[in-house]
């Protein structure tokens, strides 16, 4: 028990010493366009289908033991058939709502686009019909497999607080229950691919495959009779691979934080720089630390103005900048952010190509 407590107050430490080195940190955010993974740009007027389901395991395992010493009980699985389809439906709800959200792409509804669709399998030649909406191309996904476990741990026995402790304190003050710590895991694993067809030549533009597993645990006790339903996990899991989809096919606008560097020469305009950051003024910052780096070469004033130029959306004269202090000081750091910007320089041009071709 000693070493317990001894053990959580190391952790205390360590994570208000972590709270406290970011609380006195001075950060920047600086922003850029991921470029689509997939250049689709001839192929931005998109009809949107429906997700199928391919491949649905039976009910299994409709009843999950739990067992341990003398106990023997039985609950019900948390998993139904029913479950892929409804995951195949928010799937492309998700996926509409995302696409449409990008403002990148012009989405026939999967509503309409089903109904042509549908028509080819009685020799219409619905296409046509896709094709005077202004559809280019064909989103098609599926569920190729879905599979779940549900079983059991047996931990330990529950450690519960002596009722005669308080009597008599000679005695420990926990002892061993009589029941164990019973976990049971639910996991969840989804496969499914989508591909992107163009509708006058077949021809398949875009195509990826995802594979994803999420367990679940819940704290046994004898009051269950019916396991929570798994459709929230297998949604979870399905909607990983839905983010994907939207940074494959339209360019994304991605923010990270940078930490300033600090200096204790007692600089006044470097101090000024760093309080008029730190309340959000950038345009103050960036005359500060200018001043502070053309009158005395400061390292760290040349290093964060450069930073703060590109947090204010000057990139090229933040790569002019930390270019300058790279070229006086040779350091690796700067030679680091001066390679970050470029590339983030270069993402964006790319990007933007993409938006506007």
């Amino acid at each position: 028990m000693a070493r317990y407590k001894k053990l959580i107050s190391y952790l205390f430490i360590i994570s208000v010493s972590l709270v406290l080195f970011s609380a006195c940190s001075t950060t920047v955010t600086v922003s850029y366009l991921q470029p689509a993974k997939y250049d689709i740009t001839q192929y931005k007027n998109l009809a949107l289908a429906s997700m199928e389901v391919d491949d649905i395991p039976p009910y299994a395992n409709s009843l999950i033991t739990v067992e341990y010493d003398d106990f023997e009980e039985q609950v019900f699985s948390g998993y139904n058939r029913r479950i892929a389809y409804n995951v195949a439906d928010t799937f492309t709800e998700e996926l509409y709502d995302d696409l449409y959200k990008s403002s990148y792409f012009n989405i026939i509804k999967p509503s309409i686009t089903d109904g042509y669709l549908s028509g080819l399998k009685y020799g219409v030649n619905s296409l046509n019909k896709l094709r005077d909406l202004g559809a280019d191309a064909i989103l098609v996904s599926q569920i190729d497999s879905i599979d779940y476990n549900e079983y059991t741990i047996i931990g330990d026995y529950k450690v519960i607080r002596n009722p005669d402790y308080y009597s008599d304190p000679t005695q420990d003050e926990y002892i061993e229950d009589d029941e164990r710590e019973v976990t049971i895991v639910q996991q969840a694993t989804i496969e499914f691919s989508y591909k992107i067809v163009d509708i006058d030549t077949g021809e398949i533009i875009a195509s990826d495959s995802f594979k994803k597993t999420l367990t679940h645990d819940i704290d046994y006790n004898e009051d269950i009779v019916t396991l929570p339903s798994m459709e929230p996990i297998f949604e979870k899991a399905i909607l990983y691979g839905e983010s994907q989809i939207i940074e494959d096919l339209a360019p994304q606008y991605i923010s990270t934080t940078i930490t300033l560097k600090k200096n204790k020469s007692g600089n006044p305009y470097f101090d000024a720089g760093m309080d008029a950051t730190k309340n959000g003024s950038l345009r103050v910052a960036y005359d500060s630390f200018d001043t502070a780096w053309t009158n005395s070469k400061l390292y760290e004033a040349g290093y964060n103005s450069a930073l703060v130029l590109e947090a204010l959306g000057e990139r090229d004269l933040a790569i002019d900048r930390m270019n300058e202090v790279y070229n006086y000081f040779s350091d690796i750091d700067s030679y680091e952010q001066l390679s970050r910007m470029e590339q983030y320089k270069y993402n964006t041009n790319v990007a933007k190509d993409q938006i506007t071709n």
